[in-house]
């Protein structure tokens, strides 16, 4: 039985197609229109003509769509075709209602890399039968405002992160994992609250509850049924990320999408494993779930859902990387030797999948990776361009942001690749819990500040955005991290992380963490005595005095900066001989941040 009920007699028409479609009939492919032109780094998005239907029309095996491209210099590159579903949407009670608008079909999404004349044709392949369209012309012109290709690891400093076109980048933003009731309503909210607050990054997930394509899908109409390797009763998902990547597209925000959660391969760690379709239970290939990462038609399952998520969101410049797992080391695989290799071959596949060949990561937990030696593995890998740090607060355990940063930034900074702070909170348990820990959020300021100086290639990102960052209109805690790193080219600088010397701090527990570059200084000036998990409240700083070595000679000049609002607080100057000077502090509560310029 067709696993698509009605659509096995419209296969027999493709076949009947694609034999018409041979070498002495190739106008039969269908390639619509193609613009004449269009800017490079604008997603294009070509809707193929045929309402044509099949037995599974994700399964490549069965029948494949794609484009060919062929730049002005250099190898020909494949785009794959999806099969798409348009939605409308409306906002009803407070929830979002989607409905079908028109008819299912193959899509394919492209971007343009380089200006100048560009050929495609579009390819379709069903069991032995093939055809191929002429080669259709357009020309790329140069990119719009904003756009500016895709984020690598900086060949000036790897530690941080720069665009095609050479334009520096440090990610400043949150989590924003998964919708509320509002659904792609709610990020509406989110993106527009980021934006206004200077931030330029969000991670979001893909979980069966929110923009998953693999689940036990509900259907009051239709009933429960499994959506492995068939995800027709989920392209409502998809179109919701669609519309959300498009939106942080158009508001210069980068997406790192997390492809798995670790629940549903999990027994013990938000454990999912009971309602995931790869359970033997409920018809899936898997008899326990740490098989995933060895069982052939697992992984081959994963492998189609991989090419589906590089032909439908591939083509969008501000996805920046494509992460494999979030927390890995929570599943049920505890094997080191099985979880690196997994990821060592799907980030291969990715790599062949992904004509832009943007970045791979995976993320670890503080809990079982350290333990496994897990950490060490992944980042050996090379088709891993990025190290990711997770750390939360617990019973127990309250820690300091600015000390637990910039050590975990050195150790998996240790290879060469860009580390990013992407999931931090003051309690791992919930909004609540945060909320009892860190009635000021002390916590929350001081997780997005350490990023900064720790050496990676953001701020701290942190977790419960959708129930304690927007409903308390906390986003100015990351706006004054924005204002205050606002127009530096942190891959240009060559930073040296460390401690500067203070004096006249008396008794009190105070740190200097700074960042010294070619023409950029920064410092945080922190009172570790009044700690976000003290509970005390912080006690006026004065007469200090920070001195500073290693710089070069000449004036610097800048601005102390009050680091709950960005607000400048004082100017600040510098005389530096001999590589050295000597700042007076201003007095303050808790800290403050300072940025010197070098001058002409």
């Amino acid at each position: 039985m067709p696993r698509n009920p009605g659509l096995a007699a419209a296969a027999a028409a493709w076949l009947a197609l694609l034999a018409a479609c041979g070498p002495s009939a190739p106008e039969h492919a269908w390639l619509p229109e193609v613009p004449a032109e269009v800017p490079c780094w604008r997603p294009v998005e070509l809707g193929l003509r045929t309402d044509l239907a099949f037995d599974n029309p994700f399964d490549p095996a069965e029948i494949a769509v794609w484009l060919e491209l062929e730049p002005p210099q250099g190898p020909r590159r494949e785009v794959a075709g999806f099969w798409h579903q348009p939605f409308t949407r409306e906002l009803l009670e407070g929830v979002e209602r989607l409905s079908p608008a028109g008819e299912p079909g193959f899509r394919v999404r492209f971007s343009l890399d380089s200006p100048g004349r560009w050929r495609v044709r579009l390819g379709a392949r069903a069991g032995t039968l093939e055809s191929l369209t002429p080669w259709r012309a357009l020309r790329a012109t140069a990119p719009e405002s904003g756009a500016h290709g895709l984020l690598r690891p900086s060949p000036a400093d790897p530690r941080y992160l720069r665009f095609d076109d050479g334009a520096s980048y440090f990610a400043l933003g949150e989590n924003l994992c998964w919708y509320d009731g509002r659904g792609t309503f709610a990020y509406d909210e989110w993106l527009d609250a980021l934006q206004a607050a200077g931030a330029n990054f969000v991670r979001l997930w893909m979980p069966a509850w929110a923009f998953g394509l693999e689940a036990m899908d509900d259907d009051p109409l239709a009933g429960t049924a499994s959506t492995l390797g068939d995800y027709t009763r989920r392209l409502d998902r998809a179109w919701q990320l669609d519309r959300v990547l498009e939106q942080a597209r158009l508001r210069g925000i980068q997406v790192m999408l997390c492809l798995q959660n670790h629940g549903m391969f999990s027994l013990d760690h938000n454990s999912e494993w009971a309602v995931n379709p790869y359970n033997q239970a409920l018809g899936g290939p898997l008899a326990a779930p740490e098989d995933f990462f060895t069982q052939p038609e697992a992984r081959a399952l994963f492998e189609r859902r991989l090419r589906y998520a590089v032909a439908r969101w591939g083509a969008f410049p501000n996805l920046m990387a494509w992460e494999l797992w979030n927390e890995v080391d929570l599943t049920a695989q505890l094997d080191v030797q099985a979880v690196a290799g997994w990821h060592a071959d799907m980030a291969a596949f990715l790599a062949a999948q992904d004509p832009h060949g943007r970045m791979v990561t995976t993320s670890t937990s503080q809990f079982m990776a350290p333990l496994l030696g897990l950490d060490e593995a992944l980042d050996a890998l090379p088709g891993l361009a990025l190290a990711q740090i997770h750390v939360y607060g617990f019973p127990g355990s309250d820690p300091d942001f600015s000390e637990v940063l910039p050590r975990l930034g050195a150790v998996r900074g240790a290879t060469g690749k860009p580390v990013l702070a992407a999931e931090l909170g003051v309690d791992y348990r919930g909004p609540a819990e945060t909320l009892a820990r860190d009635p000021t959020f002390a916590g929350l300021r001081d997780l997005i500040w350490s990023g900064i100086f720790a050496g990676t290639a953001g701020t701290g990102m942190t977790w419960w955005w959708d129930n304690l960052i927007a409903p308390r209109g906390l986003y100015g805690l990351l706006g004054a991290a924005a204002a205050f790193v606002a127009g530096l080219a942190f891959d240009q600088e060559s930073f040296l992380v460390g401690q500067a010397a203070l004096t006249g701090a008396g008794e009190r527990p105070l740190v200097a963490l700074e960042l010294r570059g070619r023409g950029t200084y920064l410092a945080w000036l922190k009172d570790r005595g009044a700690l976000w998990s003290s509970g005390l409240a912080p006690a006026s700083v004065e007469g200090l005095s920070l001195h500073l070595a290693g710089l070069a000679d000449g004036d610097w000049r800048g601005r102390w900066v009050d680091t709950w609002t960005g607000a400048e607080l004082a100017p600040a100057e510098a005389a530096v001989r001999g590589g050295a000077a000597t700042l007076a502090v201003p007095a303050f509560l808790g800290d403050l941040a300072l940025r010197l310029e070098r001058q002409p």
